[in-house]
């Protein structure tokens, strides 16, 4: 099997841990991997949403991985990391809080196996990578989230953006 099938046109994966779990992302959907920091809590968040991360004074939803993949909720230390998804057309920036990342590996590296979207959770499991040391989930990022999560999280995110505007200081 051609591994450019699986994984689109990407040539690394973003390697991170949930629990005992191992996944990846296509290094083409991650901006930067930050290590946790302090975050946001303002009132009524929803249970998937970790906080909100103030990246350079952009605001940058930040889920809970453990959640979003349905494991048992998880302590993030401080050696946690908070992968930042690139900007597309969605209004509000998204980030993944991850027990930690453990590195970006090459695909020419890997042997990948399909795996039908059928038996994965909402079809987002795109292949199981084999590294020589590691075997990985890849996981396709634009289907981690239903159409209906990124609607309220673009939501969440635009009140969470109007809130930090009301503290800009208005000219005399």
């Amino acid at each position: 099997m051609m591994l450019g099938n699986v994984v689109g046109d990407g040539t690394a994966v973003v390697v991170f841990h949930l629990g005992d779990q191992v996944f990846g992302i296509s290094a083409d959907h991650v901006a930067e991997v930050v290590p946790n920091a302090w975050l946001a809590r303002p009132p009524a968040l929803p249970a998937l949403v970790a906080g909100i991360l103030d990246l350079g004074g952009q605001p940058v939803v930040v889920l809970r991985g453990d959640r979003l993949l349905g494991f048992p909720d998880q302590t993030f230390g401080l050696d946690a990391s908070i992968m930042v998804m690139k900007a597309d057309a969605r209004p509000t920036r998204i980030g993944l809080m991850t027990g930690r990342v453990s590195g970006v590996r090459p695909l020419s590296a890997c042997r990948a196996l399909d795996v039908a979207p059928e038996t994965s959770f909402r079809g987002c499991l795109k292949a199981q990578l084999a590294f020589d040391d590691l075997a990985v989930s890849l996981l396709d990022w634009a289907l981690l989230l239903n159409a209906e999560e990124r609607d309220r999280l673009a939501e969440f995110g635009a009140r969470d953006h109007d809130r930090q505007d009301g503290w800009k200081v208005q000219p005399a």
